[in-house]
């Protein structure tokens, strides 16, 4: 079974995926994790989602992956934008879809699709959002070129990944979820920035905090 076929077995998502998704929801315990493996400051993390509350009326934002749906918890209430949340796992489209404010129903949109598939047209989106995904996916490359397709002259990709190459035992830890399935080929610093160029993006950002890469890169 591979990256993508084990995060859409729905066991798989209620329970390993289900596990990630409330250790991320628990911003406390979140912080001892990432500070103990991955050497970084998750809060980095959450001031970083923080960019969907920051969005204008008229707006289109596509969450992928959206896991369990944590980034859509910053938008604000009467928000006025158009949000797709989209996930390979029918499962932690459940999860998101559980945890989503009554307020933001309407707002909210959730698909099931392959990131390196995105079923929506070209120049559709102002702003994407990817966070602790681009290293769960078989081909990050292919997933960026899927992304810069879909994002408006000037739109915006915005998010994080776990990052081979920064800290050791981040590494070693990477390797198992690598041979669990868990995880797919991820990536260096360098790989990163090859796969937002050779998509035609332009890199505004893009710097480690411990084995966690955040980035910020527009078209």
């Amino acid at each position: 079974m591979n990256v993508s076929q084990l995060w859409q077995n729905r066991l798989f998502a209620r329970t390993v995926g289900a596990s990630y998704a409330r250790a991320i929801e628990q911003r406390a315990a979140a912080r001892v994790f990432g500070r103990l493996l991955f050497g970084t400051d998750t809060d980095r993390i959450y001031r970083a989602m923080s960019v969907v509350a920051e969005l204008p009326d008229g707006a289109a934002v596509l969450d992928v992956p959206c896991g369990g749906g944590i980034t859509i918890a910053h938008l604000t209430a009467g928000q006025r934008v158009r949000y797709v949340a989209m996930d390979i796992s029918p499962g932690m489209l459940d999860h998101a879809r559980r945890r989503l404010r009554p307020e933001l129903r309407d707002t909210v949109e959730f698909v099931e699709a392959s990131i390196d598939a995105i079923p929506f047209g070209d120049d559709e989106f102002d702003l994407c959002v990817c966070f602790n995904g681009l290293h769960c996916l078989p081909d990050p490359a292919a997933a960026i070129r899927e992304i810069a397709r879909c994002l408006k002259p000037g739109g915006r990709l915005v998010g994080d990944f776990a990052t081979r190459g920064q800290v050791r035992r981040a590494d070693a830890y990477m390797v198992v979820m690598r041979a669990s399935g868990t995880f797919g080929p991820g990536g260096t610093l360098h790989d990163a920035r090859q796969w937002f160029t050779d998509a035609g993006l332009t890199v505004d950002q893009l710097e480690s905090s411990g084995a966690i890469t955040h980035f910020v890169v527009h078209k």
